[in-house]
């Protein structure tokens, strides 16, 4: 549920998705490709006290359950106007802002995607790619790229990237926040010192024949499902092995925050993992251009403040983990992050952080606690949800904007302590998620719920809201500028689904001086073919 507190009165909705469509909020782990389909959404949208007419035909086509694409060309086309009046307006006159800058062309573009991010499988190479929407972009632990929105703004629409590569070795996680521009990246790669070292001491071992040796690499990229080295050999441990992997298995689900898929082959060598994670944003913006009027002067064609001073704002950092139980029931891994802001005067942080999960695959809860020290400098998470708005304007948002970079610039190193815990609860194909930050200070806090909840065949729940810079837990579900929410409800009847969505994000308001978090509400009609 998400409560909605609008001109002073108190809504409750119940967000839902339809299957078919663009689920609102999908917990990590839980498959978000569409099923392929030709189909469309018609209906009416409200947005700023003004009506359009909203229409948007898409195309999704699975090439097995590996790849897949969809693409869709969202119109909104003005039907009532009200006052203040839009400059030329007229019926049927496209929103302005959907389409008046180079990246908003990529609205087509739902996603690409290949493979299954961040699965990791022992004795096997895997690989992932995705470009398209994103609402929950991370490497590593999330330290510091966690729930990224790449599309937190209506009048700016970036497709996100990403990638990796994950082996019993070594392993390499890639982010970008647009296709378009790559504006702000990350790399983050791994290494398992345990599981090379045993290798090493295997291959020097003079009491191993060669037949163990070639397993070496055997094990680790025979994933086509060709015979390992060891069963060409004929060797009765591989006999056994193969014995027992043929029987049918059910796939564990995927979570960025549990290795659960891992417990029936997870021997304690592959268990240790140090990562070293370099992000950046290539072009973060100092200074912004204002008008006499204290109003930001925007770039042409491009939604943006213009800046007049522009610098690398870089964060790197190390993480360590060590699964020490990862049974059917239990598991349980403790990590520690310590990251730096390059070129802020010692602006560091570091999180202690445990996963811990209780639970089968398809009833689970999954708890992570994270304690965090740093200066006041650092800051945690520099990429997040609001990163999108907040390279410009930093959070709480107040007028004039001020640019994250140059705030942290200005702040002490004093140390500073607080968390970040958040919890899990996947119940089969129901998820719910919940995350709370506090460091008690003024205007830091931050909370997160989301919620996936298929009903039946037809009737299905998704929304995710999110808040930071609030200064009370009591104003944490209080809508105003640091808010960003969505929430659809839909229900199908027969070929025909009716959907009702809420949106709220935000977009660049020179006439307020900052960025406006606002609504926008679409009552919609769907249908189409599957195939």
């Amino acid at each position: 549920m998400k409560f909605l507190l609008t001109q002073g009165f108190l809504f409750l909705i119940f967000p839902l998705a339809f299957a078919l469509e663009a689920q609102v909020w999908v917990p990590t782990g839980t498959e978000s490709r569409r099923a392929s389909a030709l189909q469309f959404d018609a209906g009416a949208a409200s947005f700023q006290k003004d009506y359009y007419g909203y229409i948007s035909p898409n195309f999704t086509y699975n090439h097995g359950s590996n790849f897949g694409y969809s693409f869709s060309l969202p119109i909104n086309a003005l039907a009532v106007d009200k006052d203040p009046l839009q400059l030329d307006s007229k019926p049927g006159k496209i929103r302005e802002m959907d389409y008046n800058s180079k990246n908003d062309y990529a609205r087509v573009l739902n996603y690409i995607s290949y493979g299954t991010y961040n699965q990791q499988i022992p004795g096997k190479v895997t690989y992932s790619a995705y470009t398209g929407k994103m609402v929950d972009g991370y490497v590593g632990h999330g330290t510091i790229v966690n729930k990224y929105q790449s599309s937190s703004r209506f009048d700016s629409y970036n497709p996100g990237v990403m990638a990796d590569l994950n082996t019993d070795y070594v392993g390499v996680q890639y982010f970008a926040n647009s296709v378009v521009n790559f504006e702000v990246n990350a790399a983050r790669v791994y290494i398992k010192p345990l599981a090379i070292g045993r290798s090493l001491i295997s291959l020097f071992d003079k009491s191993s024949d060669l037949v163990y040796l070639m397993n070496l690499r055997g094990n680790v990229l025979d994933e086509s499902g060709r015979i390992s080295v060891e069963e060409e050999a004929g060797s009765e441990e591989s006999k056994n092995k193969k014995a027992e992997e043929a029987k049918k298995k059910e796939l564990r689900p995927i979570n960025k925050d549990s290795r659960m898929e891992l417990v029936d082959n997870d021997p304690w060598y592959n268990r240790l993992t140090i990562g070293y994670t370099r992000a950046w944003d290539r072009a973060a913006p100092v200074q912004m251009s204002y008008n006499t009027n204290g109003s930001p002067v925007t770039e042409k064609n491009l939604d943006n403040p213009k800046t007049t001073q522009v610098t690398r704002a870089s964060v790197e950092g190390m993480d360590i983990e060590y699964r020490l139980l990862n049974l059917p029931f239990v598991e349980l891994t403790p990590y520690l992050d310590f990251n730096k802001i390059k070129g802020l005067d010692g602006a560091q942080g570091t999180h202690y952080g445990t996963i811990f999960r209780l639970g089968t695959k398809d009833l689970n809860v999954i708890l992570k606690p994270e304690f965090r020290q740093m200066t006041a400098n650092y800051a945690p998470m520099y990429f997040d949800s609001f990163y999108e708005v907040e390279r410009f304007q930093k959070f709480p948002i107040s007028a004039p904007i001020r640019p994250k970079y140059d705030y942290l610039d200005n702040q002490s190193n004093s140390k500073v302590t607080g968390y970040y815990h958040t919890i899990y609860i996947n119940f089969y194909h129901l998820g719910f998620e919940f995350a709370v930050e506090d460091y008690g200070l003024k205007g830091n806090k931050r909370v997160f719920a989301a919620a996936y909840i298929p009903l039946g065949s037809s009737f299905l729940m998704s929304f995710y809201y999110t808040k930071k810079g609030y200064e009370s837990q009591g104003k944490a579900f209080e809508l105003d500028n640091n808010t960003q929410a969505a929430a659809e409800i839909s229900k199908s009847f027969g070929p025909i689904v009716l959907r009702l969505q809420n949106y709220r994000k935000y977009y660049l308001d020179t006439s307020e001086k900052s960025f406006v978090s606002i609504d926008e509400i679409r009552f919609l009609v769907s249908g189409g073919i599957s195939f």
